[in-house]
């Protein structure tokens, strides 16, 4: 056997050692220690369910606006000889903003009022015209006459050859004379009416150009149109600005309303509580919490993605509050029925809560988001679930593998309904009461 093994190489005789070795290892081994492992499932906490009536809450970022807010712009073109505001500082409807140089535009109404004058002048000129011509008409037909009887009795004569042919032709031309003058004349009677109505048109032109002179020149003293707040001063001293430049802007801070947006999915119950004026708002505001009151719903969606505009007016008047200031609003809506107060860390996904069976193990149940609801300092879900009775149990821990069937150990929520300690304290309370 020696001598078999002897005459196997060395590599294949090492590789043959060190299997058999191996398996030796293998087959001796002695047996491993066991140790009985208990069972461990994931501890979560939970309460017990209360449907009932409660009022959803529902949180709303807006920003503060105005619904009176101007920005003035220039009408005439001028330099800007004075401003004496400037912006955040707050103005009374009438105060002087900003103050144009009127020079040009005094000269406009001057230019204007001489114009006016003259259009006066020469409408009592057509008047004045028009009787001379009717006591000259007269005259002239009496003229005519004359040259027509002087021209008849020459020609008479020159039948007989008592005249000249030449005395015969001066008669018809002044006989010709005396009819183109009269002819003049009656046309210049005639057309009285239609020249009256040219010069009172040209006057009434020359008024409207005198009434809007001086309105250009009224217009270079800018003034506020209400109590506000300037926001923007567009312009300087010196600067020249002509007609649609923007010079100023202001808001009244008087009527400040906040505007936020609405989802879909609230507008039925907010539209309702708009009915039934159900409905309170509030905003925390420089350390004060100030109420509000929806009093519409904005009429243009074209600018909201997914909801309506809502506008709340401020009830206790409006504070200092610059425009544009971003605010977050509590909404409460009118009070519905059958619904549960949760924590957030209840909700698995957006439709989600787990119920803990008398097995301790969880089974899914479908619920939806209606709103939020405060109690406390602590901010609580409000969910409609149907398949939910009162007293189950649901777990308010967010378990990432939870599944249905999976096992676990619960354990009630401190402080909550389901905290046997809290219930115990409220038996005795009640037993001393009594």
């Amino acid at each position: 056997m020696r001598e078999r093994l002897k005459q196997i190489p060395p590599v294949p005789r090492v590789m043959l050692g060190t299997l058999v070795a191996i398996i030796l290892l293998a087959v001796f081994k002695p047996p491993a220690e066991t140790r009985d492992v208990s069972k461990h499932y994931d501890r979560v906490r939970y309460m017990l369910a209360e449907p009932g009536a409660r009022a959803p809450q529902i949180q709303l970022f807006g920003r503060v606006q105005s619904p009176r807010a101007a920005g003035l712009t220039a009408v005439v073109t001028a330099n800007v000889a004075d401003i004496p505001v400037r912006a955040g500082n707050r103005v009374s409807q009438g105060d002087l903003l900003i103050q144009l140089d009127d020079s040009e535009a005094a000269l406009a109404r001057d230019r204007a009022r001489a114009s006016r004058d003259e259009a006066q002048a020469q409408l009592q000129t057509t008047r004045l015209r028009y009787d001379s011509d009717k006591q000259n008409l007269v005259l002239e037909k009496k003229l005519a006459q004359l040259a027509a009887d002087n021209l008849e009795r020459l020609q008479s004569l020159r039948g007989k050859n008592l005249v000249s042919q030449t005395q015969l032709d001066q008669a018809e031309e002044a006989k010709a004379r005396a009819d183109l003058s009269l002819a003049q004349r009656q046309l210049s009677v005639n057309d009285f009416r239609n020249e009256l109505a040219r010069m009172e048109a040209r006057l009434a032109s020359a008024n409207a150009q005198l009434k809007q002179a001086e309105m250009d020149l009224g217009r270079t003293r800018v003034e506020a149109p209400f109590d506000g707040t300037v926001t923007r001063v567009a312009v300087a001293p010196g600067e020249r600005v002509r007609p649609g430049e923007p010079l100023i802007s202001l808001f009244a801070d008087t009527e400040l309303e906040v505007r936020a947006q609405i989802p879909d999915r609230h507008l039925p119950a907010i539209r309702d509580g708009l009915l039934q004026g159900d409905l309170t708002a509030s905003t925390h505001l420089e350390g004060q919490t100030l109420a509000l009151n929806l009093k519409r719903l904005a009429g243009d969606a074209a600018d909201a993605r997914g909801g309506i505009d809502g506008l709340f007016a401020f009830v206790d008047g409006a504070p200092a509050a610059a425009l544009g200031r971003p605010i977050t609003i509590t909404l409460t809506l009118p009070k519905q029925d059958q619904l549960l107060a949760l924590p957030a860390t209840s909700l698995h996904g957006l439709n989600r809560l787990y119920r803990i069976d008398d097995d301790n193990r969880l089974q899914r149940v479908s619920a939806e988001i209606v709103g939020e609801s405060m109690d406390g300092d602590q901010s609580l879900l409000l969910l409609r679930a149907p398949q939910l009775a009162e007293g189950e149990r649901v777990m308010t821990t967010q378990l990432p593998q939870a599944i249905v069937g999976l096992k676990v150990d619960p354990q009630p929520v401190p402080g909550s309904n389901a905290d046997p300690g809290v219930t115990e304290e409220s038996s005795s309370t009640e037993n001393q009461g009594e």
